[in-house]
């Protein structure tokens, strides 16, 4: 007995009991350089997996106590290992079901060059029915029902922008979607209107849902290869898991029938969308949503609801304290929108976590962040020993004064840090109308961090790449790769790339409720993991860490990207 715990105490730096070195692993790499975000142990040289969960981790030679007989060894010279990343706010099949529509890729274009590349999508999808256009440069596109009857009539023409706030419909599309003078705005969103009260074909935020409604949804069957492609295409740039945000019926359809054919390889929560209506009947709706994603073996515990809008010019409708300005810097009477009331938000949020859901909430503006702080801030006084995750994604504009409530409260903030590139949407569509003293807070990654906040990482996707490595350089650098005389976007906010990687791993698994399974590499947990051509770290270069190129992704001990080499003899 003395000779067996003293052969365990020679082991006991690594978190794994004694007997966790145990022969019969399917998988063991060796010769690694793992990045295990662990804070138990911190760094390895070696892990061994077994029936798709983690068996050991530590050293080569304690690792290899883990060998069976029928074990793949194989070892890496070097190359560094990270878990696989996870994105805590993507839109997957929105994503997935525009790789093949029309496209105008955030182009700036002219209303001529707008139309000639429209007219070439209505060639190549001839008909009378929709015809939908995608990514649309909502900055500087002024446009209407009039100009787009212009370039096209005789079909129902549905534009929308990038970010997916703003769209606009020909005189076919509003008349299809029944959209007149006497058609009243949404409590989420805005529609605009001429001097004679005619609709103009502009609609913000939740208004564009009165006619994208109307648009036939692709068949399901089509929906899933779609999104099959799309996850191949995560695990190429390493991520293993998301959270889905905004997903309704469709989309559990959709994940659903994936999982069935046995194609879901990550790990997914899903955010059920809302309008945060408190009642019975809107609670038994997502009730029953969750029962069925969960019948697909697919988490569905989290409520994702729209506090504001966005913040660049035109658009405007991210929730501040204090009003935007105008382009000569004067104050407005515009203070965005709050898309539900607080009192109600305050209800909405209380039967939420009493019901069992989490909450992950788009807040962009200041105003907005301190609505939705608030409505947590009760919840967690209400239900002081209630665990459930509480998060807010995107936070661009956050008053200082509310940065030590994230930690006093416990939420997680999930950031799209790729927009923190200085460029045409967050200086030029922004800065104007916020002035100096606001633009200065703009993204207070660094600022959150310093008071305790937990930081996960997401990309928003397809409003912005999925890929996590574009968004660390930038969330590293808060730099424009592409043009560096925008110089830096408050480089005082910036985190090192350490930093980063815990947000899209450890703490992105937070948001997913999904940090004891991964996020980590740990015994016993899933064993999800990437492989890097380079390692990163923070002495690496914004260019470097963007130019990072993975090798080898794993799910549950499983190959979904790249190959392994050929087994090592030991």
């Amino acid at each position: 007995m003395k000779i067996k715990a003293a052969i365990c105490g020679l082991v006991v730096v690594l978190v794994a009991a004694c007997q966790t070195f145990r022969p019969g692993a399917d998988l063991i790499l060796l010769d690694a350089s793992i990045n295990t975000q662990d804070p138990t142990l911190p760094h390895a040289q070696a892990i061994a997996i077994k029936d798709g969960r983690i068996l050991a981790i530590g050293t080569n030679q304690q690792v290899l106590l883990s060998q069976g007989k029928n074990t793949h060894v194989v070892k890496l010279d070097g190359k560094m290992i990270l878990p696989g990343l996870i994105d805590s706010h993507i839109h997957s099949i929105e994503g997935a079901l525009a790789m093949d529509a029309c496209s105008m890729d955030d182009e700036k274009l002219t209303i001529e060059a707008l139309s000639e590349k429209i007219k070439l999508c209505d060639s190549q999808q001839p008909g009378d029915d929709w015809l939908q256009i995608l990514n649309v440069r909502g900055v500087g596109t002024l446009l209407d029902r009039h100009i787009l009857d212009g370039i096209i009539a005789h079909r129902p023409l549905w534009l929308v922008s990038t970010d997916a706030h703003l769209a606009w419909g020909n005189n076919k599309a509003l008349e299809l979607a029944g959209v007149d003078k006497n058609t009243l705005s949404p409590s989420s969103g805005f529609i605009s209107h001429a001097a004679n009260g005619e609709p103009t074909g502009l609609f913000r935020d939740g208004a564009t849902a009165l006619v994208s409604k109307h648009i036939p949804p692709m068949p399901l069957q089509q929906r899933v290869n779609a999104l099959n492609i799309t996850l191949k295409q995560f695990h190429q740039a390493g991520i293993t898991a998301f959270l889905e945000a905004n997903s309704n019926a469709q989309s559990i359809e959709t994940f659903c029938a994936l999982y069935q054919q046995g194609k879901l390889s990550a790990t997914v929560t899903l955010a059920l969308g809302s309008e945060g209506i408190a009642d019975e009947a809107e609670f038994t709706r997502l009730g029953d949503l969750k029962k069925q994603a969960e019948q697909c073996g697919i988490k569905a515990d989290t409520i994702k609801l729209y506090a504001d809008g966005v913040m660049e010019f035109p658009t405007q409708t991210a929730g501040l304290l204090s009003p935007y300005l105008d382009a000569a810097g004067q104050p407005t009477d515009n203070m965005g929108a709050l898309y539900i009331p607080p009192s109600q938000l305050n209800q909405f949020s209380l039967m939420a976590v009493q019901r069992g859901f989490s909450l992950h909430v788009h807040a962009i503006g200041d105003g907005a962040v301190r609505e939705v702080l608030d409505a947590f801030a009760a919840v967690r006084q209400q239900l002081p020993d209630n665990p459930t995750r509480l998060s807010m994604a995107h936070l661009q504009l956050i008053d200082p004064a509310d940065y030590a409530r994230f930690a006093q409260l416990d939420v997680i903030a999930s950031l799209q840090l790729l927009w923190a590139q200085p460029d045409e949407y967050s200086v030029d569509a922004i800065a104007a109308y916020l002035g100096a003293a606001r633009q200065k807070h703009v993204y207070p990654a660094a600022s959150l961090l310093k008071q305790g906040a937990t930081l996960a990482g997401g990309s928003d996707w397809n409003v912005s790449s999925f890929n996590p490595f574009d968004a660390i350089a930038i969330g590293q650098s808060r730099t424009n790769l592409f043009n560096p005389a925008y110089g830096s976007l408050n480089i005082a906010e910036a985190l090192s790339t350490e930093q980063l990687l815990s947000a899209y791993t450890i703490n992105a698994a937070k948001v997913l409720g999904q940090q004891h399974n991964i996020g980590s590499l740990q015994v016993g947990k899933q064993a999800d993991l990437i492989v890097l051509a380079t390692p990163i770290d923070n002495t690496s270069g914004p260019a470097d860490i963007a130019a990072t190129q993975v090798l080898l992704t794993l799910i549950k001990g499983r190959v979904v990207f790249g190959k392994l080499n050929q087994p090592s003899q030991h």
